[in-house]
């Protein structure tokens, strides 16, 4: 009977294990542009010019508050603007004349990153619980050896 449970377990635990590989490649995507922003992409301090809030209705009926943001930066020597949505680049919560660092493209300096300027740590989370659980899961499950009593 144990065996069988065992079995059983295996196969309804497999879609959260896909789940935890899906995830953690999302994790080293993260992780790995954030690491190439920082290391290609050249770093600026952009200072907060404008904040406006709005509400958006989503298609379920919701709605949903944010904040529109402008920002002035000097890339490759030359003053530069930006403004949009605070999701785009990652800004919540900012007021008027907050500074923030940011990295840009060299090649488009329109092109903003606030994600590499604040960190990874939430992706180096999402890869240790990942991780783990898809390492236990294998091990577990697939690798162990069961020695019959």
């Amino acid at each position: 009977m144990a065996a069988i449970a065992m079995v059983l377990m295996r196969f309804l635990l497999m879609p959260f294990a896909l789940i935890a590989v899906v995830l953690f490649a999302m994790g080293l995507h993260i992780i790995g542009t954030s690491l190439y922003h920082q290391v290609v992409w050249y770093q600026t301090v952009a200072t907060v010019t404008d904040v406006n809030p709005y509400t958006e209705m989503q298609k379920n009926g919701l709605t949903k508050d944010g904040i529109n943001v402008a920002v002035t930066y000097m890339a490759n020597n030359a003053p530069m603007t930006w403004s949009g949505k605070e999701k785009v680049i990652g800004l919540y919560g900012v007021s008027m004349g907050d500074k923030v660092e940011l990295y840009y493209d060299p090649a488009d300096p329109s092109n903003l990153d606030t994600a590499a300027a604040k960190g990874w740590r939430g992706a180096l989370l999402l890869l240790a619980a990942t991780g783990g659980f898809t390492a236990f899961y294998v091990w577990f499950f697939w690798l162990r050896r069961r020695n019959a009593p």
